[in-house]
């Protein structure tokens, strides 16, 4: 999977997003294919770091979170490592993060893991939404055998 690029269509059906969702995510500059960025349908590209990218996206919004939570934690984790999209190919991370909900707040924000914050939280009922770049990684090339093995 590591140096391919991928359609719009291929994306969509890797990362279980809508073609419209990838196409305002690239208007948003959320998530930007990496080749061609000006291009419609199918001069549009993505890469395996842009799935992970969308792949995020797609899982935390999936467990209930605003876009804009997610939003402001893909923009933290691309802040925290620029790279740390790419770890989960090149080998295992053990990097973790988590979005939880501290005391006396109402937004999410999302840290470097911290099991005893955790604990915190959860124990006096705040949410928190752990992220394992590792686990998340698996998710595309999982699909994308799916997608690429004949029916």
């Amino acid at each position: 999977m590591e140096g391919r690029f991928f359609t719009s269509t291929e994306a969509a059906e890797i990362t279980q997003c809508s073609r419209r969702q990838l196409q305002y995510w690239r208007e948003q500059e959320i998530v930007v294919p990496t080749v061609n960025t000006t291009g419609k349908g199918r001069n549009v590209y993505y890469s395996v770091t842009d799935l992970l990218a969308l792949t995020l996206m797609e899982y935390l919004l999936s467990v209930g979170l605003s876009f804009e939570v997610c939003q402001s934690a893909l923009n933290f984790l691309r802040a925290v490592d620029p790279k740390l999209f790419e770890l989960p190919l090149h080998g295992k991370t053990e990097k973790r993060f988590m979005l939880w909900q501290s005391a006396g707040e109402e937004t999410l924000r999302c840290t470097e893991f911290d099991e005893q914050k955790a604990i915190t939280a959860i124990q006096a009922g705040r949410a928190i939404v752990p992220i394992q770049i590792e686990a998340l990684g698996k998710r595309p090339e999982k699909r994308l055998q799916l997608v690429s093995s004949p029916s």
